[in-house]
C-alpha cells in the first residue's frame, strides 16, 4: 500500500490545473480551425472555364421557294398569226414535239420566189460558160452570173430558214407551266409564247450570311423540308455558291439541288433547308463569359500574382465569329487560359479570388 505525504488539497489543484491547460489547447486549434475558414470564405468565390482549341459546330437553316433548274421561254422569230397551240400549262411534252405553229403562208411564196430566182440564176451561169468559148460571153459576164447564182442560193437559204421559224418545237422533255397566247392571236416578233420547265430537276436558291458562307462546300449535303410535303426530310446537296455577296445586305446566294426529285415537289413550294456548320482549330470560350465596354469586349482571366495569390485580372481581347454558345478567340487569350464563368458581382481587377469548381464542357464543341 502507497501512503502519500502530500497534502490533499495540493492534489485537488494539480488535477484543475492540468484541465485548465487542456482546454486552452483546444480552444486555440478551434480558434485556428475557424480563422482559416473564415479567410477562405471572406475571398471572391469564382468558377472557371477554360480557353480550348477545338472544333466547333452550328446549324443554320435558310429559306425559299422550289425553282427549276432549267426553264425555257419560248419566242416567235417571225410576225404571224397562230393557226397551231395545242398545249396548256401542265402538259408534259417530249422534245422535239411542235408547240406552235404560225401562219406561212406568205413565207411559202416567198420561198417559191427565191427558189425561182435560183433556178434562173443557175441557168444563166450554164448558158454564158457554154458562150466563153464562142467569145460570146466574157470572162466577166461569168464570173457576174456566178455571183448572182450564190446570192440568190443564199435568199432561197435565208426563206427555208424563216419558213422552218414558224414551227417551234419542244427544246426539251418537259412541262408547259405558262401559256399567253391563243390560236388565231396576231404576234409580233420577239414574242413569248410558252415557258417549258424540266422537272426532273429542281433547286433551292437561298441567301446565307457573309460569314458563313467559308464554312460551307460545293456537294455538301443538306437536309430539306418541303411545308406542302409534312415533316419528311430530304436528301439534298449544294450545287453552286455564287462568287458575289449583296452589298446592301451581306449575304450570298448558295443553290441546293434536290437529287432526286421527291414525289410531290413542285416549282413554287415554300422550302427550308439546314445546313450544318463546322470550323477547325479554333480558340474559343463561351459566350457568356464575355463582357462589354465602350472600348471593347473583355474577361476576367485567373493567373498567380508574385506572391502565388490567386488573383482576377482584367483582360481584352479580339473576338471572331459566334457559334452557338461560344465565340472565337482571334487574339488577346492563349489557349488553356482561366476564364471566370460565374461570381461576376463585385468582381474586379486585381482581385483575390477563389476557385470552387471548374464549369461543364463548351456546348457544340468537339475536341
Amino acid at each position: 500500500m502507497i501512503i502519500s505525504n502530500k497534502p490533499p488539497g495540493l492534489s485537488l489543484l494539480f488535477l484543475m490545473a492540468s484541465l485548465c491547460v487542456s482546454l486552452a489547447a483546444c480552444d486555440n486549434t478551434d480558434d485556428t480551425h475557424t480563422d482559416g475558414h473564415r479567410a477562405q470564405q471572406a475571398l471572391h468565390s469564382v468558377e472557371v472555364v477554360l480557353v480550348e482549341n477545338s472544333t466547333v459546330s452550328l446549324s443554320q437553316t435558310v429559306s425559299g421557294t422550289l425553282e427549276a433548274v432549267t426553264k425555257i421561254r419560248l419566242y416567235n422569230e417571225e410576225s404571224a398569226h397562230i393557226t397551231r397551240l395545242p398545249y396548256y400549262e401542265g402538259d408534259r411534252v417530249k422534245k422535239g414535239t411542235l408547240l406552235v405553229q404560225l401562219d406561212d403562208a406568205l413565207l411559202k411564196t416567198d420561198l417559191a420566189k427565191a427558189s425561182a430566182a435560183r433556178a434562173q440564176a443557175k441557168l444563166d451561169l450554164s448558158r454564158l460558160k457554154k458562150l466563153l468559148p464562142k467569145k460570146i460571153a466574157t470572162e466577166e459576164d461569168v464570173a457576174k452570173a456566178k455571183t448572182q447564182l450564190d446570192l440568190a442560193i443564199a435568199e432561197e437559204n435565208r426563206q427555208i430558214t424563216r419558213l422552218q421559224r414558224t414551227r417551234i418545237k419542244a427544246p426539251i422533255d418537259g412541262l408547259i407551266i405558262k401559256r399567253l397566247y391563243e390560236p388565231g392571236d396576231m404576234l409580233a416578233p420577239q414574242s413569248h409564247i410558252l415557258s417549258i420547265i424540266d422537272p426532273t430537276a429542281l433547286r433551292l436558291k437561298a441567301s446565307l450570311a457573309e460569314r458563313w458562307l467559308p464554312l460551307v462546300k460545293k456537294g455538301q449535303a443538306v437536309t430539306l423540308h418541303i411545308d406542302a410535303l409534312g415533316d419528311r426530310a430530304i436528301t439534298a446537296k449544294i450545287s453552286r455558291i455564287h462568287p458575289t455577296i449583296d452589298a446592301s445586305t451581306h449575304k450570298g446566294i448558295i443553290e441546293i439541288l434536290l437529287d432526286p426529285v421527291p414525289d410531290g415537289a413542285t416549282v413554287g413550294q415554300f422550302a427550308r433547308a439546314e445546313i450544318n456548320l463546322s470550323a477547325t482549330g479554333r480558340d474559343i470560350l463561351p459566350v457568356h463569359t464575355i463582357h462589354y465596354e465602350p472600348e471593347g469586349a473583355y474577361v476576367y482571366r485567373i493567373i498567380n500574382d508574385e506572391k502565388g495569390e490567386t488573383i482576377a485580372e482584367k483582360v481584352r481581347f479580339n473576338q471572331g465569329q459566334q457559334f452557338g454558345a461560344v465565340t472565337e478567340v482571334l487574339s488577346g487569350l492563349e489557349v488553356g487560359d482561366r476564364i471566370v464563368s460565374r461570381g461576376y458581382l463585385g468582381l474586379r481587377d486585381k482581385k483575390k479570388v477563389h476557385i470552387d469548381r471548374p464549369s461543364p464542357p463548351l456546348p457544340g464543341v468537339t475536341k
